[in-house]
């Protein structure tokens, strides 16, 4: 049973590692820097991330492995894969080494390493989940929820979103929602300017939006229709 931790918790534990990953790379919170999960899990978590194929149909966005156990894949092209991991790897599908899938790549590695964090720390409440789960801890893409996936993402989504540095780059992109509403538009130029942060934080679309909600910078859904749409197009 996985231990109960409140996205405060959460945000204290991720503040602790990206304190050392600032450290380790000698990046000051006065100047802050986006943080790229691959060095974070390796340098700061001593974690092996690797990319390999996970499955045919992308539903295995990535897998963390505890101890050492033999994986099997099957191929679109009937091609069988049997690959050993061993404990401490972070295996991400190579299907998200493009570019187009920088954000949803990133956030897998974070949700692994977050993963990995959860068990070192609470090894008695997280070690026997692994043990019953069979090793190897899934981020599925239409995965069912469950508490411990949730404090997961929300790890991850602290270690690569954390307060101070989307404060950041909200002056950095002079992002002014004053009544906290947001239109889809690209007649919006609020919306670009969103796109712009997430690209350089590395995340995608959903998830600063996600993130800028939670920080009630963005209040309630984002509206499809611009002002100006109407006078381009008519209503």
């Amino acid at each position: 049973m996985a231990r109960y931790l409140s996205r405060a918790d959460l945000s204290r534990i991720a503040g602790k590692y990206i304190d050392q990953y600032y450290t380790r790379f000698g990046i000051s919170k006065d100047a802050p820097e986006p943080i790229d999960p691959e060095r974070l899990a390796s340098s700061v978590l001593g974690l092996n991330v690797k990319m390999l194929p996970l499955c045919s149909d992308g539903s295995i966005l990535g897998l963390t492995v505890f101890q050492k156990c033999r994986f099997t894949v099957m191929l679109g092209d009937g091609t069988k894969l049997v690959e050993v991991f061993m404990p401490r790897d972070v295996v991400i599908d190579s299907a998200l080494a493009a570019d187009s899938c920088t954000g949803c790549r990133n956030f897998t590695i974070a949700h692994e390493a977050a993963h990995h964090i959860l068990a070192d720390l609470f090894p008695n409440d997280y070690g026997k989940a692994v043990m019953y789960r069979g090793h190897i801890a899934y981020r599925e893409r239409n995965g069912q929820p469950s508490w411990e996936e949730w404090q997961a993402n929300t790890l991850a989504a602290e270690l690569l979103m954390p307060t101070f540095l989307v404060n950041a780059e909200i002056e950095r992109a002079a992002l002014r929602l004053p009544n906290g509403i947001l239109y889809k538009s690209a007649s919006d130029p609020n919306y670009e300017k969103i796109l712009e942060m997430a690209a350089r934080m590395g995340v995608s679309w959903s998830a600063i939006r996600i993130r800028l909600q939670q920080m009630q910078v963005i209040k309630g859904k984002p509206i499809h229709c611009h002002p100006l749409d109407i006078i381009r197009f008519g209503e």
